[in-house]
């Protein structure tokens, strides 16, 4: 996207906020008077019963505006609308109502979260207050996981306080799970059961759950139970550069054919020099199918008015299995004869005699996530708190026995492929001089390459230990102090096929049965698209594929055997945290106006550990069949360790200038973790022509640093509404960064990836928010709301890419981003239209081939209805990504594709019983 067309988009963005807020400040007379005897009424309920009505949108945001109002940091929240009920399909979903945060799609479904402009590895996600393991490589958590059924809420705090769990720069979200003991109700129980439909997939997915919540009228015991259960089968058509683009020449040996140099260049092709490519052009069906369960529950004790015990457990488990058909346009093969050069970019080229593979990767992801926890809170005088808490939860990543990955080819192909019409997905099209309908003919198609297993196994293990006490020394001054201890450790276990025997038909001499292939009928990217594709090629069944090839290997004396364990793709990284805290809260007055100072300081003392092993690429040569033959050297186990230690000051300052307006300001020293996939010492090589890569981690990393400042005016004009306004700026001391490094080996160049401890940064912005439900309207217009969000965030980090030769800047972050949410609730109909979009960002600093990868803008329309029938019976109908959006990832600019995908619309209704 040009400037002129950021900038166009982002004022497009301030004037849809700038309306929402005219259409609040036309309202605000009429909405002030809303609070009246009926709204002071419900405040003095609501506070002598001490409880959270969670029932409806307007009771959800009166609840979260309230959260907001009685903190001293700076801290929002979502609040599910009913018993076990968010409005989206997971929790990082609801998140991205909320001003400042943004979330990173994958495949059509909210994954990540960025808070101003700090990606996932940059926040800290706990539940109750306690770190939820994960089983991504590194910290980040994957709210695809977790579903929203079985949780009631969630904090994000911006600005940190001593006594918080979590360090991060970004922010702090806490996730809360239902417990009765709090509830109003002594007894209530929801249930709900749905289809979903998947637009692309075409198939009906089933959706239960339930919540079930109890306690005696004395409130002295109380268990909750909350559990959910999805099937879903989907489906994104994706067009992707499989190893990204690549610059070569026309000297390279990657030219060469039976060793003579610049052979498979035809006599009207110019010499070139660096002219980026892609490496293969990948069009590709991705179908999966998810099987999750989510359980919660709680069990609470108050045996007298000093004592509660609590304990909280949560447990999810997740069946992934994804399906990868595709064709690979592999370009090592066939001779060059046609080549159009725009910029130093080949935005055209045929090659003759080549050959075109097609990919079936099959993938076993089943992910289990499970946290147990216990907390004593005990209240010896009434002015002395103490608590402790203890916690275990673990996280594990299984399946990759499973895994399947499949190549076969079709060889004497013709094939080309155009960029010039500037479409995502760029025109392409390959034909054979020996059949007809060379994508979806089953005749003359080779084995050529497989991998039986590989793949990952995660185990994440967390124990938390922690002792918080609280003595109010005086009516005005309250004292915090506490220590905490936690130990994390990441195992990463890898398989692999060794290198020979993946490719022992990499010359594709061994026709395979016809009878094994059939058109997958799927019309690739239907409706849409440059005209001139392919859309259909063919589908088999890769274990009968294996089967097939097992008998030959056993006629021709190869090996072939399923992927064994690695030892330089596994390591372990243990890390300890001794955490201690001093804080104080301080309440006093400014002339008239209450002023409430929250100061404190925490340390952390972080020791860890990182073992593994490494392995050197000792030759590597190209085999003129489209693979390279590589040699490594034996095994090598390495060990690392290391310390550090950090003071982390925070001071919140909150100043109520008006029953209706509140001042805040906040200074802190934060810190955030290297990732742990940074710090492990294992290594991934691959290999196939324009994808010659080698990572690995750094055990040696520093944390990231940064010091914050933020000042927020908030106006809450009546009990139900909020304009909100916060500005923003962190220097961050240190950044990890990628240093991807050329390094020749033989006749073949990685592109050697490594983290690093880089320089420092500066990021500020500001961001808006507006929330109300204009209950002083006339009916039926009374029933009218809306909550909007606009941010703004900007950084002057400037690193270089020096496999591109173009500088990047911070991971996750959009310059901007808006949200924009109308709602409607009354006679018993509950409509909600939504639409969430932000900026393009960095999404990898160094990726396919060392080059930074971009997620393009994106914008998506959700809707939802539902109508109460009775008060305990009540229908339900949503709609997900109503416009159509697709995901679009490129490298370097816009007109290098990396990813383009199609995830279609998805729609599900059912029905809820509460009593």
């Amino acid at each position: 996207m040009s400037n002129e067309g950021r900038f166009r988009s982002a004022a497009r963005s301030a004037l849809l906020f700038s309306a929402a807020s005219v259409l609040a400040l036309a309202t605000s007379a009429q909405a002030q008077e809303a609070v009246g005897n009926q709204g002071a009424s419900e405040a003095a309920d609501s506070e002598a019963e001490n409880v959270i009505i969670v029932a409806g949108i307007r009771a959800s945001q009166k609840v979260a505006i309230d959260i907001k109002r009685d903190s001293i940091a700076v801290v929002d929240s979502i609040v599910a609308e009913d018993l076990g009920k968010l409005p989206d399909q997971n929790v990082a979903e609801s998140l991205q109502r909320i001003a400042g945060v943004t979330i990173e799609r994958n495949r059509g479904e909210g994954r990540y979260i960025t808070v101003r402009g700090f990606g996932p590895k940059f926040n800290a996600v706990t539940v109750n207050a306690r770190t939820l393991a994960t089983d991504n490589n590194g910290r980040e958590f994957s709210f695809d996981v977790m579903p929203s059924e079985i949780i009631s809420g969630a904090d994000v705090y911006k600005s940190p306080q001593a006594n918080i769990n979590g360090a991060s720069i970004g922010a702090t979200v806490d996730v809360k799970t239902l417990r009765a003991i709090d509830q109003k109700d002594q007894f209530a129980i929801s249930a709900s059961a749905g289809q979903m439909w998947a637009e692309l997939a075409d198939k009906f997915n089933p959706e239960v759950s339930g919540v079930a919540s109890w306690r005696n009228a004395d409130k002295t015991i109380g268990v909750s139970i909350s559990g959910v259960y999805t099937k879903r089968d989907t489906r994104n058509d994706e067009f992707t550069i499989g190893a990204g683009h690549v610059y070569r020449s026309s000297t390279d040996s990657y030219y060469n054919a039976g060793g003579v140099p610049g052979a498979r260049i035809g006599p009207n092709v110019a010499p070139f020099s660096r002219v980026s490519m892609p490496s293969n052009l990948s069009p590709f069906f991705f179908e999966r199918s998810l099987e999750r369960y989510g359980f919660s529950g709680s069990l609470q004790f108050r045996p007298t008015d000093t004592l509660t015990l609590s304990f909280d457990g949560l447990y999810s488990k997740a069946d992934f299995r994804e399906q990868q058909t595709g064709l690979a346009y592999d370009f090592s093969g066939g001779t060059l004869v046609e080549q159009v050069v725009e910029d130093n970019e080949a935005v055209y080229q045929r090659y003759q005699g080549g050959f075109v593979d097609q990919i079936l990767q099959y993938d076993h992801r089943k992910v289990m996530t499970n946290q147990f926890g216990g907390n004593i809170e005990w209240k010896p005088t009434e002015t002395l708190k103490m608590s402790f808490d203890a916690s275990r939860s673990k996280a594990e990543r299984r399946g990759k026995e499973d895994n399947l990955f499949t190549t076969i080819r079709r060889k004497n192909i013709d094939l080309w492929f155009d960029r010039r019409s500037g479409s995502p997905i760029y025109e392409y099209g390959f034909t054979s001089p020996n059949y007809p309908n060379a994508s979806t003919n089953p005749n003359g198609i080779t084995a050529h390459y497989y991998i039986w297993g590989g793949g990952t196994d995660v185990d994440d293990k967390i124990e938390e230990y922690r002792f918080d006490n609280e003595w109010k020394a005086t009516s005005n001054l309250s004292l915090f102090a506490g220590a905490m201890y936690s130990r994390r450790t990441k195992t990463l276990t890898g398989d692999e096929m060794p290198f020979g025997e993946q490719c022992a038909y990499c010359g594709s001499d061994r026709v395979l049965p016809a009878s094994l292939f059939s058109p997958t009928n799927r019309n690739f990217f239907q409706g849409s698209g440059p005209s001139d594709i392919v859309r259909d090629w063919v589908i088999y069944s890769p274990q009968q594929l294996v089967g097939v090839i097992d008998q030959f290997a056993a006629a021709d004396g190869k090996a072939f055997n399923p992927a064994v364990f690695s030892p330089s793709a596994s390591s372990v990284v243990d890390e300890k945290v001794k955490i201690g805290y001093f804080m104080a809260n301080f309440t006093t007055d400014l002339g008239s106006m209450p002023l409430t100072i929250n100061a404190g300081v925490r340390y952390e003392g972080t020791t860890y550990t990182s073992t593994g092993a490494s392995r050197t690429v000792l030759s590597a040569q190209p085999n003129g069949q489209g693979q390279n033959i590589i040699v490594v050297s034996p095994i090598v186990p390495v060990g690392f360790e290391g310390k550090y230690h950090d003071w982390l000051p925070s001071v919140n300052i909150k100043l109520e200038a008006t029953n209706e307006l509140i001042l805040r300001l906040s200074a802190s020293k934060v810190m955030t973790r290297p990732t742990l996939t940074d710090l492990s010492p294992r290594q991934s090589i691959q290999t196939n022509p324009g994808n010659e890569t080698i990572s690995r981690g750094n055990p040696d990393l520093k944390p990231f640093r940064a010091k914050q400042v933020e000042a927020d005016i908030e106006w809450y004009f009546t009990g139900n509404a909020l304009l909100s306004a916060a500005v923003f700026y962190k220097k961050i001391d240190s950044f990890v960064t990628l240093v991807t490094t050329p390094q020749l080996v033989d006749q073949v160049t990685f592109q050697v990836t490594v983290p690093d401890n880089g320089k420092g940064a500066t990021v500020k912005g500001f961001e808006l928010g507006y929330r109300q439900a204009f209950t002083t309207l006339p009916s039926p217009f009374d029933g009218l709301g809306v909550q909007t969000s606009f941010n703004y965030t900007k950084s002057n980090a400037n690193y270089t890419n020096q496999v591109a030769g173009v500088s990047y800047g911070l991971e996750g972050l959009s310059k901007t981003s808006y949200s924009l949410v109308g709602f409607y609730e009354k006679y018993g109909v509950q409509a909600r239209l939504a639409y969430t979009w932000r900026d393009n960002f960095l999404q990898v600093a160094s990726g396919r081939n060392g080059e930074p990868e971009y997620f393009d803008a994106y914008g998506q329309l959700d809707a939802g209805l539902s109508y109460e029938v009775t008060p305990q019976f009540t229908v339900f109908a949503d709609a997900l990504n109503l416009n159509d959006a697709k995901e679009f990832i490129y490298s370097v600019s816009t007109d290098r594709t990396k990813e383009y995908r199609k995830t279609g619309r998805r729609f599900s209704g059912g029905v809820r019983v509460r009593f």
